[in-house]
């Protein structure tokens, strides 16, 4: 079959005189699954909002996938390198710490710390040098003597800086002019992640009359070639329903392997364990999540994507915010509220108000924001949170948002970074060699289509059932090289 470059060219009645069986979805999909899935994913997505994700990934070749033999995987990540450490305990009879120049003790939660170096304290203007490294402390971290740096006999540190959880960051060591010795460095070596594979199945009974509107598709070869297949619209809806069905699952799929290894989710039928990958959202969440309430502000957003993109140690190149109608509208207005304030009124009406067909439009909205980084992010709507099951879901549990009138669900945003880093793009499909796309049939007594492929013999059934089925397996897992530029925003009321 020719490589990727499909389009639909027409719908009409079904023909015994117009369409072969050869030349049908069902039956070119039982000799070439992989391929032809991958081709039917890029259409689907570049005519629609259903399938962002799977359009992203497998709908864009070898590029957004990446196939694997064993069900479970890992990978290494570097995170950026830091510099500060918590307060774990701090003496609170000393109310006066650092005080004429004494040396007080502190213990912080990890070995982060080196002697000789500085520590600012959270309030930025508080210096202290770490003049001893004590070891272990009591309370489980590793206590360290400080002196503060201030000639001012009178300043001491507020003790309120040295309550547990307070952050203090290192700056450069200081020594004596002579005689002074070494220190140590901080190195920080990649950590490991680690997700698996999800399965499914999917089974389409015969019922019916198969044989109805029929929607036609053309495949087009790099050498110009050009092959008609058809579909009958009941299996094509089929098709629709399976890869909607799948889309939500790498939205919102969570990873269910416990740390020893095991699987509480079991099959009632054969006793195996039941694999659950690691959504987008779980690894949007893993990396960064926040809340707004009945209405967003620019300052939320640049508090929240602005920070966010703002951490990593590589600008990323192609960020989108995927989100429902409801968070564009929020985007939009907050942008818009932060213009008006700032006197930009007259200049957003010019860009507001327009000419159509002889006379007036109105309406043009914000769905881009660069961050101070010079960091453009771009809006991608997803239909799925407007009308998928789950925003269907809140509907009829009354979960509706006040402003909009939207589900709840359209009021969600996930920060996503596409960017290519060391010539592999950064979010990719996994899937497993031998069950990317398996398709087969069980047959029963009853008459299997022609169009889903001659089975050698027509008397042969698999099992006593007065019914056939034709049946698609398939794995699937995300991969997520760097995370540090992904977040999950939504609206909590």
């Amino acid at each position: 079959m020719p490589n990727l470059n499909i389009r639909e060219v027409s719908r009409g009645r079904y023909d015994d005189r117009g369409y072969s069986n050869e030349e049908s979805l069902a039956n070119l999909m039982l000799s070439q699954p992989v391929q032809l899935s991958s081709q039917l994913t890029y259409l689907y997505g570049k005519d629609n909002d259903k399938f962002p994700l799977s359009f992203l990934t497998e709908g864009q070749g070898q590029v957004g996938v990446q196939d694997i033999h064993e069900e479970e995987w890992t990978w290494k990540v570097m995170g950026r390198m830091h510099y500060n450490d918590a307060v774990l305990h701090f003496d609170p009879a000393n109310t006066t710490p650092g005080k004429g120049g004494a040396v007080f003790e502190v213990e912080f939660r990890t070995h982060w710390l080196i002697e000789q170096y500085g520590l600012m304290a959270p309030d930025n203007e508080t210096q202290v040098r770490i003049m001893k490294d004590c070891g272990k402390g009591a309370h489980g971290g590793y206590r360290y003597k400080l002196q503060l740096t201030s000639t001012n006999p009178n300043v001491f540190v507020d003790p309120a800086l040295l309550q547990p959880g307070m952050y203090w960051t290192l700056t450069a060591p200081t020594i004596s002019a002579s005689y002074s010795k070494g220190n140590r460095t901080n190195t920080m070596g990649p950590g490991t992640m680690k997700s698996q594979l999800e399965y499914h199945r999917f089974s389409k009974e015969i019922g019916g009359n198969m044989a109805n509107l029929v929607v036609s598709y053309e495949f087009e070869g790099n050498d110009g070639s050009k092959k008609t297949y058809w579909i009958n619209e009941e299996m094509r809806q089929f098709d629709i329903q399976s890869r909607i069905m799948e889309e939500e699952r790498m939205w919102f799929a969570e990873y269910n392997r416990k740390e020893d290894g095991s699987i509480a989710l079991v099959d009632f039928d054969n006793g195996k364990p039941i694999p659950h990958t690691a959504g987008m959202r779980q690894i949007c969440r893993e990396a960064n999540y926040d809340t707004y309430g009945e209405f967003l502000t620019l300052n939320k957003i640049k508090r929240t994507i602005g920070d966010v993109l703002s951490q990593g140690t590589e600008t990323p190149t192609e960020v989108v915010l995927f989100c429902g109608k409801g968070f564009a509208e929020d985007f939009d207005d907050a942008i818009r509220q932060d213009a008006v304030n700032n006197n930009f009124a007259t200049p957003l009406g010019e860009k507001m108000i327009g000419e159509a067909n002889g006379g007036l439009s109105y309406g043009n909205y914000f769905r881009q924001y660069k961050t101070i980084d010079n960091v453009l992010v771009t809006l991608k709507y997803v239909e799925m949170f407007d009308k998928g099951t789950m925003a269907d879901n809140a509907k009829a549990n009354g979960m509706i948002h006040p402003k909009s009138g939207l589900p709840i669900t359209s009021h969600q945003a996930y920060l996503v970074d596409f960017s290519t880093y060391e010539g592999q793009q950064n979010v990719k499909k996994i899937r497993q060699v031998g069950c990317i796309n398996k398709v087969g049939i069980l047959k029963g007594i009853s008459d299997v289509p022609a169009s889903w492929g001659a089975l050698g013999g027509g008397n042969q059934i698999s099992h006593e059932v007065d019914a056939s089925r034709y049946e698609v397996k398939d794995s699937f897992g995300l991969q997520v090289f760097k995370n540090t530029n992904f977040m999950h925003l939504e609206c909590k009321l």
